[in-house]
C-alpha cells in the first residue's frame, strides 16, 4: 500500500524526483490522499521503510515506477500504510529495491536459503541472513525481528 502511494504521487505529477515539500503536497493536495499533516508523516515513513532516499535535497523513490501498477481509482488507507506490512515484508521489500529482483524471485530464493539452513530458523531472521550475505544492509531491522519473534 505504502509503495503504491508514492508511485501513485510521482506518476501523476510524471517524475523520478520531487522535493519533499512538492511529495508533500502532491499526497494532501493534488491527489487529495491525506491532510497535508499526515502527508509528512508518510513520507518520513516511506523514508524509513526504505521506499525514498534523498539524493541533492530530491527525493527518488528506491524501485522502478514503471513495476507499480497504480488503479486508476486508487486511495490509500492511512491505516494500512502505517500497519499493515510485517518486518519480512519490510526487509524483502528493501532487498527488492536494492537488488533490483522481482519480490516472488527474493522470497523463493529466502525459502530455499532457508531449507539450506535445515528449516530450524525463523523466516524473518532466514531473511536477515540471506540480506547481509547480499551486501544489504539490514541491521536496523534487528531489534524489530528479535521484538516480533520473543512476542510469539
Amino acid at each position: 500500500m505504502l509503495r503504491k502511494t508514492i508511485a501513485s504521487a510521482f506518476k501523476s505529477k510524471g517524475k523520478k524526483k520531487m522535493d519533499r515539500k512538492e511529495l508533500t503536497y502532491t499526497l494532501s493536495f493534488d491527489l487529495k490522499f491525506f491532510s497535508h499533516e499526515t502527508s509528512k508523516k508518510v513520507v518520513e515513513h516511506a523514508e524509513r521503510r526504505g521506499l525514498l532516499h534523498e539524493v541533492d535535497g530530491f527525493l527518488h523513490p528506491s524501485f522502478e515506477l514503471d513495476e507499480e501498477d497504480v488503479e486508476p481509482d486508487f486511495k490509500p488507507d492511512v491505516n494500512r500504510i502505517f500497519s499493515d506490512e510485517s518486518v519480512f515484508d519490510r526487509i524483502v521489500d528493501r532487498i527488492v529495491s536494492e537488488t533490483g529482483k522481482d519480490r516472488g524471485s527474493v522470497i523463493a530464493e529466502i525459502n530455499q536459503k532457508q531449507l539450506q539452513l535445515g528449516n530450524i530458523l525463523n523466516i524473518e531472521v532466514v531473511a536477515l541472513i540471506y540480506a547481509l550475505e547480499n551486501g544489504i544492509e539490514v541491521r536496523n531491522f534487528i531489534d524489530e525481528v528479535e521484538t516480533e519473534l520473543l512476542s510469539r
